[in-house]
Formats: structure tokens, sequence, C-alpha cells
């Protein structure tokens, strides 16, 4: 089943709900189609914070996680931040690996265990940049 999103606009960040399962399809294919869109969705609105909630069934291989970091490169501004929850506790490992691939190709990406936390750490960085 191709993943399931939804994106709303809350007052400094944009928020992505994703449902699915990554069995059975291209996870790389259906994670970068769905992060082309928030990216753009993103630059029409002038938002530089995300918070990606996942409710993903299942696990991605290491290949998908280097393939989506590389793959999300062209989409990529400086002052882009995301916040990604992961409520799947099978891939805290994975992501791991997943929060220093992104950070060593210069995303400011972190990931949380709860929404949080995520919007805790968004609206850090929020106040940082306002003057």
């Amino acid at each position: 089943m191709a993943y399931q999103y939804t994106i709303s606009e809350c007052r400094d960040y944009l928020r992505v709900e994703v449902h699915g399962s990554r069995n059975g399809i291209d996870v790389t294919r259906e994670s970068l189609r769905m992060w082309q869109i928030v990216a753009q969705r993103c630059q029409s609105k002038g938002i530089n914070l995300i918070l990606a909630v996942f409710h993903l069934t299942g696990t991605r291989d290491m290949i998908d996680t280097f393939n989506i970091v590389e793959g999300v490169q062209e989409w990529l501004w400086p002052e882009l931040a995301i916040a990604y929850v992961d409520m799947n506790a099978d891939n805290r490992k994975e992501n791991t690996i997943v929060e220093q691939s992104a950070m060593m190709h210069g995303i400011n990406f972190r990931i949380f265990y709860n929404e949080d936390d995520g919007t805790r750490w968004l609206n850090a960085l929020q106040s940082t940049h306002r003057h």
C-alpha cells in the first residue's frame, strides 16, 4: 500500500503525518515522491520547518535510507529543518543511521520518539531565527 499522508500548516511549521506500510512497495520511490511534495509546499508557503510523524509498519532497508537521503538533496535549502517522529519502535536502530547520514549530507534532521519533543525542538529553532 502506498503511503497515505496529510500535510497541514501549524503556526511556524508544516506537519506531515504518514500512515501505511513499507512492506511490498518501493520505499525509496514512495518516500521521494512524498518529500518532493512536502518541499514544494514548504517553499510555496515560505516555511522552513517540518514536523514529520510516521506511523509506518515494516522496516526500511539501509540502501533505501541512503537512496532517500541522496535523492532529497535537490529539494533542500539551508534554512530547512526536519523533526522526524517515528512511532514504530522497531526502526530506532535504523533511524540513528538515518539521522547521521542526513547530517553528513548537510540536512538539519533530528529523530524523535514523540511529537512533543519534535515540536519543542522546532520551536527552539524558530525562536533562534526570529529577530
